[in-house]
Protein backbone atom coordinates (compact mmCIF):
# COMPACT_ATOMS: atom_id res chain seq x y z
CA UNK A 1 0.00 0.00 0.00
CA UNK A 2 1.52 3.21 -1.00
CA UNK A 3 1.20 6.12 1.41
CA UNK A 4 -0.18 9.22 0.28
CA UNK A 5 0.93 12.96 1.14
CA UNK A 6 -2.22 14.62 2.33
CA UNK A 7 -3.10 17.49 1.07
CA UNK A 8 -3.92 19.29 4.60
CA UNK A 9 -2.37 22.12 5.42
CA UNK A 10 0.45 21.51 7.20
CA UNK A 11 0.62 23.51 10.67
CA UNK A 12 3.46 26.19 10.45
CA UNK A 13 6.10 25.37 13.34
CA UNK A 14 8.12 28.48 12.67
CA UNK A 15 10.85 26.82 10.61
CA UNK A 16 11.91 26.64 7.31
CA UNK A 17 14.35 23.66 7.00
CA UNK A 18 14.17 23.55 3.08
CA UNK A 19 15.23 25.63 0.37
CA UNK A 20 13.21 28.63 -0.52
CA UNK A 21 11.67 28.51 -3.71
CA UNK A 22 13.23 31.81 -4.88
CA UNK A 23 16.18 31.74 -3.83
CA UNK A 24 16.98 27.88 -3.72
CA UNK A 25 19.42 28.42 -0.21
CA UNK A 26 18.19 27.23 3.44
CA UNK A 27 16.29 29.91 4.91
CA UNK A 28 17.46 32.20 8.09
CA UNK A 29 16.01 30.55 11.36
CA UNK A 30 13.90 33.83 12.57
CA UNK A 31 15.59 35.22 15.97
CA UNK A 32 13.32 34.68 19.40
CA UNK A 33 10.91 37.97 20.04
CA UNK A 34 12.20 39.30 23.16
CA UNK A 35 16.47 39.36 21.58
CA UNK A 36 16.31 42.97 20.19
CA UNK A 37 15.20 43.94 23.84
CA UNK A 38 18.58 42.09 25.53
CA UNK A 39 20.91 43.45 22.68
CA UNK A 40 19.78 47.16 23.94
CA UNK A 41 19.75 46.56 27.15
CA UNK A 42 23.44 47.38 28.40
CA UNK A 43 24.49 46.05 31.56
CA UNK A 44 25.71 48.87 34.26
CA UNK A 45 29.15 48.27 36.25
CA UNK A 46 28.06 47.32 39.95
CA UNK A 47 28.92 49.97 43.10
CA UNK A 48 31.25 47.92 44.95
CA UNK A 49 33.65 47.93 41.67
CA UNK A 50 33.09 51.44 40.91
CA UNK A 51 34.58 51.60 44.53
CA UNK A 52 37.30 49.15 43.33
CA UNK A 53 38.44 51.40 40.34
CA UNK A 54 38.38 55.08 42.73
CA UNK A 55 40.75 53.50 45.20
CA UNK A 56 42.75 52.41 42.41
CA UNK A 57 43.22 55.96 41.06
CA UNK A 58 43.38 57.30 43.99
CA UNK A 59 46.97 55.78 44.48
CA UNK A 60 48.23 57.29 41.85
CA UNK A 61 47.46 60.93 42.68
CA UNK A 62 49.25 60.25 46.65
CA UNK A 63 51.67 58.43 44.82
CA UNK A 64 52.67 61.29 42.54
CA UNK A 65 52.43 63.96 45.69
CA UNK A 66 54.66 61.28 47.86
CA UNK A 67 57.34 61.31 44.94
CA UNK A 68 57.18 65.00 44.80
CA UNK A 69 58.28 65.04 48.44
CA UNK A 70 60.85 63.25 48.42
CA UNK A 71 62.15 64.42 45.34
CA UNK A 72 62.29 67.76 47.45
CA UNK A 73 64.14 66.68 50.31
CA UNK A 74 66.28 64.38 48.67
CA UNK A 75 67.07 67.97 46.27
CA UNK A 76 67.88 69.82 49.48
CA UNK A 77 69.82 67.65 51.19
CA UNK A 78 71.88 67.70 48.11
CA UNK A 79 71.70 70.98 47.97
CA UNK A 80 73.28 71.19 51.41
CA UNK A 81 75.67 69.27 50.99
CA UNK A 82 77.04 70.55 47.65
CA UNK A 83 77.09 74.39 48.92
CA UNK A 84 77.87 74.15 52.76
CA UNK A 85 80.55 71.08 51.83
CA UNK A 86 81.74 70.46 48.80
CA UNK A 87 82.01 73.67 47.30
CA UNK A 88 82.69 75.89 50.22
CA UNK A 89 85.85 73.40 50.52
CA UNK A 90 87.79 75.00 47.61
CA UNK A 91 87.52 78.19 49.32
CA UNK A 92 88.60 76.88 52.72
CA UNK A 93 91.65 75.36 51.55
CA UNK A 94 92.66 78.40 49.53
CA UNK A 95 92.57 80.71 52.40
CA UNK A 96 94.47 78.67 54.69
CA UNK A 97 96.85 78.05 51.52
CA UNK A 98 97.37 82.01 51.26
CA UNK A 99 97.51 82.24 55.10
CA UNK A 100 100.27 79.71 54.83
CA UNK A 101 102.04 81.57 52.64
CA UNK A 102 101.80 85.25 54.50
CA UNK A 103 102.99 83.47 57.51
CA UNK A 104 105.70 81.59 56.09
CA UNK A 105 106.90 85.24 55.02
CA UNK A 106 106.37 86.52 58.60
CA UNK A 107 108.22 83.50 60.26
CA UNK A 108 111.36 84.85 57.90
CA UNK A 109 111.55 88.33 59.19
CA UNK A 110 111.29 87.33 62.78
CA UNK A 111 113.82 84.71 62.65
CA UNK A 112 116.29 87.67 60.68
CA UNK A 113 115.23 89.72 63.54
CA UNK A 114 116.25 87.22 66.23
CA UNK A 115 119.45 85.34 65.71
CA UNK A 116 118.02 81.77 65.69
CA UNK A 117 119.71 78.45 65.01
CA UNK A 118 119.96 76.91 61.75
CA UNK A 119 118.67 73.29 61.36
CA UNK A 120 120.41 70.71 59.08
CA UNK A 121 118.59 72.24 55.93
CA UNK A 122 119.63 75.38 56.69
CA UNK A 123 116.19 76.59 57.38
CA UNK A 124 115.05 77.35 61.21
CA UNK A 125 112.98 74.41 62.85
CA UNK A 126 109.60 76.87 63.05
CA UNK A 127 110.02 77.49 58.82
CA UNK A 128 110.64 73.93 58.20
CA UNK A 129 107.29 73.14 60.06
CA UNK A 130 105.74 76.22 58.25
CA UNK A 131 106.77 75.36 54.98
CA UNK A 132 105.62 71.38 55.70
CA UNK A 133 102.12 72.50 56.33
CA UNK A 134 102.10 74.81 53.19
CA UNK A 135 103.02 71.85 50.69
CA UNK A 136 100.41 69.71 52.73
CA UNK A 137 97.71 72.55 52.01
CA UNK A 138 98.82 72.47 48.40
CA UNK A 139 98.08 69.27 47.90
CA UNK A 140 95.03 69.54 49.72
CA UNK A 141 94.34 72.43 46.89
CA UNK A 142 95.34 70.27 44.11
CA UNK A 143 92.65 67.50 45.47
CA UNK A 144 89.86 69.95 46.13
CA UNK A 145 90.09 72.03 42.91
CA UNK A 146 88.01 71.34 39.94
CA UNK A 147 89.96 69.97 36.65
CA UNK A 148 90.89 72.80 34.35
CA UNK A 149 93.89 75.51 33.31
CA UNK A 150 91.86 78.00 35.30
CA UNK A 151 92.31 76.36 38.74
CA UNK A 152 95.17 73.68 38.47
CA UNK A 153 97.68 76.82 36.80
CA UNK A 154 97.85 79.08 39.75
CA UNK A 155 98.79 75.83 42.15
CA UNK A 156 101.33 74.60 39.45
CA UNK A 157 102.83 78.76 39.48
CA UNK A 158 102.90 78.40 43.34
CA UNK A 159 104.76 75.26 43.46
CA UNK A 160 107.34 76.67 40.52
CA UNK A 161 107.85 79.81 42.64
CA UNK A 162 108.19 78.16 45.84
CA UNK A 163 111.41 76.81 45.11
CA UNK A 164 112.79 79.91 44.35
CA UNK A 165 111.43 81.41 47.32
CA UNK A 166 113.05 78.48 49.26
CA UNK A 167 116.55 79.24 47.93
CA UNK A 168 116.48 83.02 48.75
CA UNK A 169 115.04 82.71 51.96
CA UNK A 170 117.88 79.71 52.58
CA UNK A 171 120.58 82.07 51.35
CA UNK A 172 119.49 85.03 53.91
CA UNK A 173 119.49 82.83 56.61
CA UNK A 174 122.96 81.58 55.95
CA UNK A 175 124.40 85.21 55.51
CA UNK A 176 122.49 86.87 58.81
CA UNK A 177 124.34 83.66 60.04
CA UNK A 178 127.45 84.83 59.05
CA UNK A 179 126.68 88.02 60.14
CA UNK A 180 126.18 89.34 56.67
CA UNK A 181 122.90 91.32 57.64
CA UNK A 182 122.91 93.94 54.72
CA UNK A 183 123.22 90.67 52.45
CA UNK A 184 120.77 89.10 54.33
CA UNK A 185 118.25 91.84 54.27
CA UNK A 186 119.18 92.12 50.12
CA UNK A 187 117.72 88.54 49.38
CA UNK A 188 114.88 88.64 51.53
CA UNK A 189 113.75 91.93 49.75
CA UNK A 190 113.93 89.83 46.45
CA UNK A 191 112.14 87.09 48.70
CA UNK A 192 109.15 89.46 49.42
CA UNK A 193 108.88 90.41 46.07
CA UNK A 194 108.64 86.74 44.97
CA UNK A 195 105.93 86.40 47.68
CA UNK A 196 103.75 89.48 47.11
CA UNK A 197 104.35 89.75 43.15
CA UNK A 198 104.13 85.80 42.76
CA UNK A 199 103.09 83.37 45.59
CA UNK A 200 100.11 85.73 46.88
CA UNK A 201 98.69 86.56 43.89
CA UNK A 202 98.66 83.06 42.98
CA UNK A 203 96.99 82.05 45.63
CA UNK A 204 94.36 84.41 44.98
CA UNK A 205 93.73 83.26 41.75
CA UNK A 206 93.07 79.85 43.60
CA UNK A 207 90.50 81.91 45.98
CA UNK A 208 88.81 83.40 42.88
CA UNK A 209 88.74 80.21 41.02
CA UNK A 210 87.03 78.22 44.10
CA UNK A 211 84.48 81.58 44.28
CA UNK A 212 83.49 80.90 40.84
CA UNK A 213 82.68 77.28 41.21
CA UNK A 214 80.59 77.94 44.47
CA UNK A 215 78.79 80.42 43.24
CA UNK A 216 77.68 78.69 40.11
CA UNK A 217 76.60 75.74 42.06
CA UNK A 218 74.92 77.35 44.46
CA UNK A 219 73.47 79.33 41.76
CA UNK A 220 72.33 76.04 40.29
CA UNK A 221 71.10 74.67 43.14
CA UNK A 222 68.89 77.26 44.44
CA UNK A 223 67.18 76.57 40.72
CA UNK A 224 66.96 72.86 41.26
CA UNK A 225 65.19 73.82 44.59
CA UNK A 226 63.03 75.90 42.86
CA UNK A 227 61.80 73.53 40.48
CA UNK A 228 61.30 71.03 42.92
CA UNK A 229 59.13 73.22 45.21
CA UNK A 230 56.95 73.65 41.53
CA UNK A 231 56.94 70.01 41.25
CA UNK A 232 55.34 69.53 45.03
CA UNK A 233 52.74 72.38 44.44
CA UNK A 234 51.63 70.69 41.08
CA UNK A 235 51.27 67.35 42.55
CA UNK A 236 49.54 68.69 45.70
CA UNK A 237 47.32 70.60 43.68
CA UNK A 238 45.97 67.12 41.40
CA UNK A 239 45.90 65.48 44.81
CA UNK A 240 43.42 67.69 46.69
CA UNK A 241 41.51 67.92 43.19
CA UNK A 242 41.44 64.57 43.04
CA UNK A 243 39.83 64.44 46.71
CA UNK A 244 37.14 66.52 46.45
CA UNK A 245 36.17 65.43 43.21
CA UNK A 246 35.52 62.35 44.84
CA UNK A 247 33.47 63.84 47.60
CA UNK A 248 31.39 64.78 45.09
CA UNK A 249 30.93 61.84 43.71
CA UNK A 250 30.19 59.74 46.69
CA UNK A 251 27.93 62.67 47.65
CA UNK A 252 25.81 62.28 44.81
CA UNK A 253 25.78 58.30 44.71
CA UNK A 254 24.65 57.83 47.78
CA UNK A 255 23.29 61.28 49.05
CA UNK A 256 25.72 61.93 52.02
CA UNK A 257 27.30 65.13 52.31
CA UNK A 258 30.50 64.46 53.51
CA UNK A 259 32.90 61.27 54.15
CA UNK A 260 34.50 61.00 57.01
CA UNK A 261 37.72 59.67 55.91
CA UNK A 262 37.86 61.26 52.92
CA UNK A 263 37.52 64.90 55.19
CA UNK A 264 40.48 63.39 57.09
CA UNK A 265 42.29 62.65 54.12
CA UNK A 266 41.72 65.94 52.73
CA UNK A 267 43.05 67.35 55.71
CA UNK A 268 45.79 65.87 56.26
CA UNK A 269 47.01 66.03 52.57
CA UNK A 270 46.68 70.04 52.99
CA UNK A 271 48.62 70.10 56.21
CA UNK A 272 50.97 67.55 54.91
CA UNK A 273 51.50 69.74 51.66
CA UNK A 274 51.60 73.21 53.98
CA UNK A 275 54.34 71.94 56.10
CA UNK A 276 56.35 70.40 53.31
CA UNK A 277 56.47 73.51 51.74
CA UNK A 278 56.97 75.50 54.62
CA UNK A 279 59.96 73.43 55.67
CA UNK A 280 61.80 73.92 51.70
CA UNK A 281 61.22 77.35 52.17
CA UNK A 282 62.77 77.73 55.67
CA UNK A 283 65.67 75.43 54.59
CA UNK A 284 66.03 77.43 51.21
CA UNK A 285 65.76 80.80 53.20
CA UNK A 286 68.39 79.87 56.03
CA UNK A 287 70.99 78.58 52.72
CA UNK A 288 70.52 81.80 51.80
CA UNK A 289 71.42 83.36 54.61
CA UNK A 290 74.21 81.24 55.32
CA UNK A 291 75.76 81.15 52.20
CA UNK A 292 75.74 84.91 51.16
CA UNK A 293 75.62 86.69 54.99
CA UNK A 294 77.40 83.38 57.41
CA UNK A 295 79.83 82.07 54.60
CA UNK A 296 80.79 85.44 52.92
CA UNK A 297 81.38 87.37 56.24
CA UNK A 298 83.78 83.73 57.05
CA UNK A 299 85.41 84.54 53.27
CA UNK A 300 86.27 87.89 53.72
CA UNK A 301 88.08 87.35 57.47
CA UNK A 302 89.75 84.78 56.20
CA UNK A 303 91.01 87.43 53.65
CA UNK A 304 91.70 89.68 56.46
CA UNK A 305 93.49 87.94 58.14
CA UNK A 306 96.16 87.05 55.54
CA UNK A 307 96.26 90.64 55.30
CA UNK A 308 96.91 91.51 59.07
CA UNK A 309 99.81 89.38 58.58
CA UNK A 310 101.12 91.12 55.18
CA UNK A 311 100.76 94.39 57.09
CA UNK A 312 102.88 93.19 59.73
CA UNK A 313 105.48 91.75 56.88
CA UNK A 314 105.71 95.76 56.06
CA UNK A 315 106.47 96.48 59.60
CA UNK A 316 109.20 93.96 59.54
CA UNK A 317 110.69 95.05 56.31
CA UNK A 318 111.39 98.62 57.78
CA UNK A 319 113.20 96.81 60.60
CA UNK A 320 115.28 95.10 58.60
CA UNK A 321 116.31 97.63 56.21
CA UNK A 322 115.44 101.09 57.78
CA UNK A 323 116.70 102.69 53.81
CA UNK A 324 113.66 101.33 52.09
CA UNK A 325 111.45 103.47 54.74
CA UNK A 326 109.29 104.66 51.74
CA UNK A 327 108.74 101.45 50.08
CA UNK A 328 107.35 99.95 53.61
CA UNK A 329 105.32 102.18 54.15
CA UNK A 330 103.63 102.78 50.63
CA UNK A 331 103.27 98.81 51.07
CA UNK A 332 101.42 98.88 54.67
CA UNK A 333 99.50 101.51 53.61
CA UNK A 334 97.95 99.16 50.73
CA UNK A 335 97.07 96.04 53.43
CA UNK A 336 95.44 98.74 55.47
CA UNK A 337 93.51 100.05 53.23
CA UNK A 338 92.27 96.31 52.43
CA UNK A 339 91.57 96.05 55.79
CA UNK A 340 89.98 99.32 56.55
CA UNK A 341 89.20 102.72 54.68
CA UNK A 342 87.01 105.74 55.39
CA UNK A 343 86.05 108.42 53.15
CA UNK A 344 86.96 111.67 53.95
CA UNK A 345 90.11 110.53 55.84
CA UNK A 346 93.32 110.25 53.48
CA UNK A 347 95.91 108.98 56.59
CA UNK A 348 96.34 106.31 58.59
CA UNK A 349 96.31 108.45 61.71
CA UNK A 350 92.73 109.53 60.98
CA UNK A 351 91.53 105.90 59.64
CA UNK A 352 93.01 105.22 63.91
CA UNK A 353 90.87 107.40 64.92
CA UNK A 354 87.70 106.02 63.52
CA UNK A 355 88.76 102.76 64.47
CA UNK A 356 89.49 102.92 67.90
CA UNK A 357 86.31 104.61 68.25
CA UNK A 358 84.50 101.17 67.00
CA UNK A 359 82.45 103.32 64.24
CA UNK A 360 81.73 102.16 60.73
CA UNK A 361 80.48 105.17 59.26
CA UNK A 362 78.48 104.89 56.00
CA UNK A 363 80.72 104.48 52.70
CA UNK A 364 83.29 102.88 54.97
CA UNK A 365 84.81 99.93 52.72
CA UNK A 366 87.50 97.17 53.44
CA UNK A 367 87.01 93.57 54.98
CA UNK A 368 86.30 95.05 58.66
CA UNK A 369 83.58 97.11 57.25
CA UNK A 370 81.98 94.43 54.90
CA UNK A 371 81.59 92.59 57.77
CA UNK A 372 80.82 95.06 60.47
CA UNK A 373 78.13 96.07 58.21
CA UNK A 374 77.24 92.29 57.59
CA UNK A 375 77.06 91.58 61.63
CA UNK A 376 75.31 94.96 62.40
CA UNK A 377 72.07 94.21 64.59
CA UNK A 378 72.98 90.58 64.79
CA UNK A 379 74.96 88.35 67.39
CA UNK A 380 78.49 89.13 66.09
CA UNK A 381 77.95 92.89 65.98
CA UNK A 382 79.90 93.30 69.25
CA UNK A 383 82.44 91.52 68.10
CA UNK A 384 83.01 93.09 64.45
CA UNK A 385 83.16 96.47 66.16
CA UNK A 386 85.62 94.86 68.41
CA UNK A 387 87.73 93.53 65.42
CA UNK A 388 87.28 97.47 63.95
CA UNK A 389 88.93 98.81 67.43
CA UNK A 390 91.56 96.17 67.57
CA UNK A 391 92.55 97.37 64.08
CA UNK A 392 92.48 101.03 65.32
CA UNK A 393 94.87 100.26 68.04
CA UNK A 394 97.40 98.12 65.11
CA UNK A 395 97.43 101.58 63.70
CA UNK A 396 98.30 103.33 66.40
CA UNK A 397 101.32 100.60 66.96
CA UNK A 398 102.47 100.65 63.78
CA UNK A 399 102.60 104.70 63.95
CA UNK A 400 104.38 104.35 67.25
CA UNK A 401 107.10 101.76 65.47
CA UNK A 402 107.45 104.02 62.51
CA UNK A 403 108.52 107.10 65.05
CA UNK A 404 110.97 104.80 67.31
CA UNK A 405 112.65 103.63 63.63
CA UNK A 406 112.57 107.48 63.15
CA UNK A 407 114.36 108.80 65.99
CA UNK A 408 116.62 105.60 66.37
CA UNK A 409 115.43 104.16 69.12
CA UNK A 410 116.80 100.50 69.57
CA UNK A 411 113.48 99.45 71.48
CA UNK A 412 111.51 99.30 67.84
CA UNK A 413 112.78 95.91 67.17
CA UNK A 414 111.45 95.11 70.75
CA UNK A 415 108.22 96.52 70.00
CA UNK A 416 108.20 95.07 66.85
CA UNK A 417 108.43 91.03 68.04
CA UNK A 418 105.98 91.84 71.40
CA UNK A 419 103.12 91.93 68.65
CA UNK A 420 100.82 92.87 71.12
CA UNK A 421 98.53 94.39 68.90
CA UNK A 422 99.49 92.44 66.32
CA UNK A 423 98.20 89.36 68.24
CA UNK A 424 94.74 91.05 69.77
CA UNK A 425 93.64 91.89 66.08
CA UNK A 426 94.21 88.52 64.86
CA UNK A 427 92.38 87.03 68.00
CA UNK A 428 89.91 89.79 67.25
CA UNK A 429 89.29 88.58 63.76
CA UNK A 430 89.56 84.41 64.81
CA UNK A 431 86.32 85.48 67.28
CA UNK A 432 84.50 87.03 64.40
CA UNK A 433 85.21 84.45 62.04
CA UNK A 434 84.38 81.45 64.41
CA UNK A 435 80.95 83.34 65.56
CA UNK A 436 79.92 83.35 61.69
CA UNK A 437 81.86 80.08 60.91
CA UNK A 438 79.21 78.39 63.91
CA UNK A 439 76.46 80.09 62.11
CA UNK A 440 77.17 78.98 58.40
Amino acid sequence: MIATVSDAPVADSGVESGPTATTGRPARAPAPAHAPARARRVRRPSTPLLLRVAMGLACLPVAFFAAAVQLGVARNDSTVNTVARDATRGITVAQELKLNLAELDQIVVRDLLDPVALGPSGFPDDYAHKRAELHDNLVLAAQESSSGAAYRQPLANIDYALAHYHTLVKDAFAAHDRGEDTRAAELYGLAGEVMEGTLLSQADFVDKANTYVLNNTYDRQKARAASTQQVIVVSWVVLLVFLVLTQLLLARMFRRLLNLPLVLATALTVLTGVFALARLDASASDLTTAREQAFDSVHVLARARATVVSARQAQGQLLLDPALAATAQTAFETQAGRLFRVQDTSTLSGVATVALEGDVPAGAGGYLAKVAFADAGGAGESSSRHAVVAFGEFLASDADLRRMVDDGETDAAALYRSGVAFNELTQAIDGVQALDQATF
